[in-house]
């Protein structure tokens, strides 16, 4: 097939108003509230086997003849495997004191149920998160894959009432809700709303949130400098509010410094997923990482506390080993 200079105009045409629409929706739909979801299940042979994940564009269908709900699953994803094994799910409208859950299923991570407080099901043997809004056990009726997602339309044969927050006794719970801003999903809004107002328990995971933090920022404003002074501004009142942290200018620089070449050299198609960031780059999540760059002495003075200094072992790297390259390769 040929196509002439009018067809090829045509074509350039359709294209710039295409993106023109998609940014317009995408800039009407930040405004939208949209309800944190998360959807539970496990394999029907392998009950232990759980995935849970926070999904995105949740919405009720219809009500009659019965009741049906559809959310979107990116793929390819190991939540997608476990539910097209399973074909049966719980979906639980988080309550707004369920930040950390929202997190924890926004993350690839294999043990995701770990400290939360969940229950199976006696007659499914699905997953039940506990303290939500409510939970829809439901079972799929279609699957229609559109782009990088799935778009799940799932009928609801059971509805449970959440039990409570915290002192697990029914009361009338608030949602959870997040506004897209930016290139933020669900998980990283959640995530950076709760970073930003200090309402997020980093303790167990601190070098990770912040990592994650500068991550965010970094995409975000695609301007170095400009995230490097709102990583900073985020930090110092980090460790203004634990007083057993002390800000350290050239640890807080050399480690954005690595998240920024992680992100330029990234060859991976999904550059959204700071997960798999983590696993290409596994110097990013080494606390150790800095001392083959840095003699103790030398992170020990005040100098490298309250100014950033270049390395006395060994120059910055310009380039990072990708581990999932190697990998692939051996």
């Amino acid at each position: 097939m040929k196509f002439g200079v009018g067809s090829i105009r045509r074509i350039g045409r359709f294209y710039s108003t295409n993106n023109t629409v998609t940014d317009k929706v995408r800039s009407m739909m930040r405004k939208v509230p949209q309800p944190v979801v998360v959807v539970t299940t496990a394999e029907q042979n392998e009950p232990s086997h759980r995935r849970g994940i926070t999904v995105s564009s949740f919405t009720s269908l219809c009500l009659h003849p019965e009741p049906m709900v559809s959310f979107c699953v990116r793929i390819p994803s190991r939540a997608s495997d476990v539910l097209h094994s399973s074909g049966s799910m719980v979906v639980n409208m988080l309550s707004r004191e369920q930040v950390s859950q929202s997190i924890a299923f926004s993350s690839p991570q294999a043990e995701q149920f770990k400290d939360i407080p969940y229950y199976d099901d006696s007659a499914t043997g699905l997953p039940v998160l506990m303290g939500t809004l409510g939970s829809m056990h439901c079972n799929k009726v279609q699957v229609i894959k559109t782009g990088d997602h799935e778009l799940w339309i799932a009928r609801v044969i059971k509805v449970e009432e959440g039990v409570g927050g915290q002192r697990g006794t029914r009361q009338e719970a608030q949602p959870l809700l997040y506004y897209e801003r930016g290139y933020r999903a669900v998980g990283e809004e959640i995530f950076m709303n709760a970073y930003e107002n200090c309402t997020l328990d980093t303790r167990h995971w601190m070098h990770r949130a912040h990592l994650r933090m500068a991550w965010n920022y970094l995409r975000e404003t695609g301007d170095t400098n400009k995230a490097t002074s709102l990583i900073k501004h985020q930090l110092k009142i980090h460790f203004a509010k634990n007083e057993q942290l002390e800000y350290h200018e050239t640890i807080t620089s050399f480690y954005i410094y690595l998240i920024d070449l992680a992100i330029k050299t990234n060859r991976s198609k999904d550059k959204d997923d700071f997960f798999e960031l983590m696993e290409r780059y596994p110097i990013l999540t080494d606390r150790q990482s800095i001392q083959h760059y840095y003699s103790p002495q030398l992170l020990k003075s005040e100098l490298a506390k309250s100014t950033f200094v270049l390395p006395d072992l060994k120059p910055l790297p310009l380039e990072l080993i990708d581990d999932n390259h190697n990998n692939k390769e051996h």
